[in-house]
């Protein structure tokens, strides 16, 4: 999300407001939105603000030279303290900021291994458009090959057309092959008739020679069966 320098301005007013000195990270832990690099552009940015603002006015009397020196040793400690602690911010920030680098870092590779792909894709696409052009070319002169055949050979239909017109005994002779045909044709209908009812009658004739046999072998063992 982004950020503005206000957010910034009022998330470290309201840290010192509670009686604490801000950090970057303490900003950027209130305001929980972000980059690192926003966040401390920012900070700075407020820092200097408060620099200016903020600067002390040291008026020495003479009662207090006497204490002067111990004085600046106090101070001296405590700047050194609180560079001490800058330090340890500006390390750990300078820590964040390098792993938002390598994150950014890893995204453009991968952006850029995308962008490979897509010019890939693109040139792979390019090819197969310049092919299917060259296969549509051919295509086309396929069709005219094709359309002057087809008018080559309408050209050698209508020739035999005519020498069809010129032997009108070819019809004749086709209504004639026809009706032998269906001579034929019918001649093999009453074959098949009179052989199915040859088969009818064979079948007829069989199963009564079944019956007499069977009714001849119930006789003979009617007999046999008798008392002698």
């Amino acid at each position: 999300m982004t950020i503005t320098q206000d957010q910034v301005n009022a998330a470290a007013d309201a840290i010192c407001a509670e009686g604490n000195k801000p950090t970057v990270l303490d900003v950027r832990k209130r305001l929980k939105a972000g980059s690192m690099s926003e966040i401390w552009r920012f900070f700075q940015v407020w820092q200097s603000i408060q620099a200016t603002s903020d600067e002390p006015e040291f008026s020495v009397s003479g009662e207090l030279q006497r204490t002067l020196e111990e004085f600046i040793t106090r101070q001296v400690a405590a700047v050194k303290t609180q560079l001490s602690q800058d330090i340890d911010v500006l390390r750990q920030t300078n820590t964040e900021l390098m792993a938002e680098i390598d994150q950014l870092t890893q995204q453009l590779t991968q952006q850029t291994a995308e962008l490979n792909s897509a010019r890939t894709i693109k040139d792979e696409v390019t090819g197969r458009f310049d092919q299917l052009n060259a296969e549509l070319k051919r295509a086309q002169q396929e069709i005219e090959i094709e359309k002057e055949s087809a008018t080559h050979s309408r050209m050698e239909l209508v020739k035999v057309q005519l020498k069809l017109e010129s032997v009108p005994r070819l019809e004749a002779d086709l209504d004639q092959l026809y009706k032998n045909l269906e001579q034929e044709r019918v001649a093999k209908m009453n074959a098949e008739h009179d052989a199915k009812t040859l088969a009818a009658k064979l079948e007829i004739e069989t199963a009564a020679r079944k019956k007499a046999e069977s009714d001849l072998l119930e006789q003979i063992r009617g007999k046999n069966e008798q008392p002698a």
